[in-house]
């Protein structure tokens, strides 16, 4: 892949939509990116990103619908990317069973 070629992903998943978008930049990690995990009628439920650095919480955050904003750790673009989805999975199957 192309050093600038940014990553990008918008896929209909269970409950709603998941869009990643992450280009090398001169951010912390060498990675700007946002994910997140939302309904389009009833908005976002998952989000990371660094879009800036927070007093609080440093360059790596995690925004919940219900709940805490909260620093996250970052090894790479890879095994972030993999968390967040790991997330997005428990988060829909906690909708299914909520749904029954």
């Amino acid at each position: 892949m192309p050093e600038n070629q940014p990553i990008e992903l918008n896929r209909a998943v269970p409950g709603g939509r998941v869009e990643l978008f992450a280009t090398r930049d001169e951010y912390p990690g060498d990675w700007f990116y946002q994910f997140q995990y939302y309904h389009p009628e009833e908005g976002e439920f998952l989000r990371y990103d660094n879009a800036h650095d927070d007093d609080d919480l440093g360059w790596h955050h995690r925004h919940v619908r219900f709940g805490e904003d909260s620093e996250i750790p970052f090894q790479n673009i890879s095994a972030h990317v993999a968390r967040f989805l790991q997330e997005v999975v428990h988060l829909t199957d906690i909708e299914d069973t909520n749904h029954d």
